[in-house]
């Protein structure tokens, strides 16, 4: 078993790195949406039915979309909502207080336009449709120091108990295994997923790597709860829109909105914000 010490100054470093490099964004693949749609015009606008964007998505999900103590909706996935709906006199409806689970199912049910915030899977993409990645986000194994194991891939959990939030995904792979191979629970999430580790119900909680750290730092667990190196896999971060919503005919013009604010580092300057609302210290 590594040694606490080692263990505490290298989630320090991790931590420090990640905050110092951002939150990557991918903007090299092709558009996921359907490019061949129109471009929007004034016209298109006003006819299109498009003056409100009711917008969903996971509250706590640093830096994509969370609640800040003031009450503001917040997040990298609003900031490019906002600066669209700022181009096109669209106004936004943010609902980040409504569950993960029930948002899904109101943009099944088009009762939502959009999820500011989440990764591809196949199913979900015969439901929905999904912007180009804004964004990208390592998936961590988290373990208490008193319980560690080396984990190099998903085969190293075979055999132990693990945790990750309710009605997440993690992408197809990670799905797919964890359902025919682990032996996992789903956590209600919110701001004390640890509690699990804490307590012994579980070996290891699976959950983004920003996420896992801002959780750690607010409820003083730095050196207590260990992220576990390499990540399990980096997912790329998507706007997905309902299928029936009368603003689908905006996303080929938000995907364009969303490769210049990477052209000329605004989506890294937001995260770089976002980052900084962080504690910078343990809380002792």
């Amino acid at each position: 078993m590594a040694c606490p010490k080692a263990w505490l100054r290298a989630a320090g470093m991790l931590f420090a790195a990640f905050v110092a490099g951002g939150l990557s964004v991918l903007i090299a693949k092709p558009a996921i949406a359907n490019d061949t749609a129109p471009t929007t015009t004034d016209r298109d606008h006003a006819l299109s039915g498009c003056h409100t964007i009711s917008v969903g998505g996971a509250d706590g999900w640093e830096p994509i979309t969370y609640i800040e103590d003031n009450g503001r909706h917040s997040g990298l996935g609003i900031d490019v909502l906002r600066a669209y709906a700022k181009q096109h006199d669209i106004q936004l409806e943010l609902q980040l207080d409504i569950p993960w689970n029930r948002s899904l199912q109101m943009l099944a049910n088009n009762e939502l336009d959009v999820i500011a915030g989440a990764y591809f899977t196949a199913e979900r993409d015969r439901t929905f449709i999904y912007s180009r990645p804004f964004a990208h986000d390592d998936v961590m194994i988290f373990q208490h120091r008193d319980n560690l194991f080396k984990v190099t891939g998903l085969h190293d959990l075979i055999g132990y108990r693990g945790a990750r939030p309710q009605g997440g995904s993690y992408g197809d792979h990670i799905d797919k295994f964890a359902e025919q191979r682990l032996d996992m629970m789903y956590s209600p999430t919110g701001n004390h997923i640890f509690n699990v580790l804490l307590n012994g119900r579980a070996d290891y909680v699976m959950l983004g790597l920003y996420d896992g750290m801002a959780n750690i730092y607010r409820d003083k667990l730095l050196g207590t709860i260990i992220p576990a190196e390499p990540p399990i896999v980096r997912n790329e971060v998507h706007l997905m829109f309902s299928r029936g919503s009368s603003c689908v005919r905006h996303i080929k013009n938000i995907n364009l909105l969303i490769e210049k604010l990477d052209q000329d580092g605004t989506l890294e300057r937001w995260t770089q914000n976002h980052l900084a609302n962080t504690p910078a210290e343990s809380g002792s």
